[in-house]
């Protein structure tokens, strides 16, 4: 006897859940140590205590004051319910984030399962490794694709207080300003400062004005102390890290020179997008140019670790979307890349192979390739 499509998706649901807890269970649960340590400043500020404390080392919080507010809800569960509750939350958002992905695409060309598999399991090793530390890139995404819905749907105030939320954590939306000062979206953004400004204040309930500003300027000392010893980590891929590590020994004004000339390559191509999508009138153009921005996170920030080019969930459902409208051979190598960004594992590389991989951050150069097939797909596919 058959099963029905409906009896097969509740099965495969339940398969889903199963998975997932039994995940949880023999391996998320033992790791999660950045959510700890969210967990810990939203514990100090619940008690008035400075957030930002020397004597945790590595683990020291770098997130804003407003931030801490938001965890100091997650503080009302003990610490391991917490911890649950925020890995299922990764979950949801994530599923959120994929499928929302596929829904603000202005032309469908494939079917939305399809795309959002496919797009799961090429972000897969990006997903796991943000997953098993419990951080918040996850949700910032989400804040940030629902931002990027209300633009769409020319609501801008909602997406303004979008923009405004994702800030309270990291400064990563932040690149998104020159683009709405572009767009002439003056609305959103006063909106988004209004929510930002309001945030700032929440600290001021758990301490006081004159603490709570003490507390603000340790963290601006935390993140400058922090920051500089972090650059040339491991696993840190954004663009200077990447010139950095493969540039002989003590060029790091080259490596500076290279960054620089390389963003503004990056920076024109959007420009050239936005002149190119307003000229030819296309649906939604946003979407094309948003999915650019949002890959450029990782190549920007100081701090970029490698799990962090999970921001490229919408460029990923974009590209697998149109993956059979480039020609032949650019087909192609958009599926070696595909490849190269999501295969390149311990398992499938060896220790050795995947040391050099994230040593010399080599991501970074599967991004490019990504971006390339996004200005690509604005200038030679319509509509794009």
């Amino acid at each position: 006897m058959r099963m029905s499509p409906k009896t097969r998706r509740i099965l495969l649901i339940l398969l889903a859940i199963l998975f997932f807890l039994l995940l949880y269970q023999y391996h998320v649960k033992k790791e999660m140590t950045d959510f700890g340590v969210c967990y810990q400043g939203g514990e100090r500020i619940a008690k008035g205590e400075v957030i930002y404390q020397t004597s945790d080392g590595h683990l020291q919080y770098k997130y804003s004051p407003v931030s801490a507010v938001f965890f100091s809800v997650l503080t009302l569960f003990p610490y391991e319910w917490a911890k649950l509750l925020w890995y299922i939350l990764e979950l949801y958002l994530l599923f959120l984030s994929l499928t929302a992905s596929y829904d603000i695409l202005p032309v469908k060309y494939k079917k939305k399962g399809w795309v959002v598999a496919l797009s799961f399991f090429i972000l897969l090793k990006f997903i796991g490794r943000e997953i098993e530390l419990g951080q918040v890139n996850i949700l910032l995404f989400f804040l940030m694709l629902m931002m990027v819905k209300a633009l769409l749907e020319k609501r801008d105030v909602q997406g303004g207080i979008f923009w405004g939320l994702s800030l309270f954590f990291k400064p990563y939306a932040l690149i998104f300003l020159p683009y709405f000062l572009l767009k002439k979206r003056l609305k959103l953004l006063a909106s988004g400062m209004a929510a930002l400004f309001i945030g700032c204040l929440l600290p001021v309930f758990f301490y006081g004005l004159q603490k709570a500003l003490f507390v603000l300027k340790e963290w601006q000392r935390t993140l400058s102390l922090s920051t500089r010893s972090l650059i040339d980590q491991y696993d840190n891929s954004s663009i200077y890290a990447f010139f950095l590590k493969n540039l002989p020994a003590d060029k790091g004004k080259l490596a500076w020179g290279l960054s620089f000339g390389l963003i503004c390559i990056v920076g024109l191509a959007l420009l050239g997008m936005m002149l190119k999508g307003k000229k030819s009138g296309l649906a939604n153009p946003e979407v094309l140019e948003c999915s650019y921005l949002l890959v450029l996170i990782p190549f920007l920030s100081p701090t970029a670790w490698y799990y962090n080019y999970l921001y490229s969930i919408l460029a990923v459902v974009l590209l697998v979307n149109l993956m059979d409208r480039f020609p032949p051979a650019l087909k192609y190598i958009l599926i070696a890349d595909f490849v190269f960004i999501g295969a390149s594992l311990s398992e499938v590389l060896g220790k050795k192979g995947y040391h050099f991989y994230t040593q010399h951050a080599l991501v970074f150069i599967g991004y490019l390739i990504i971006l390339f097939y996004l200005v690509y797909s604005r200038f030679k596919l319509e509509p794009a």
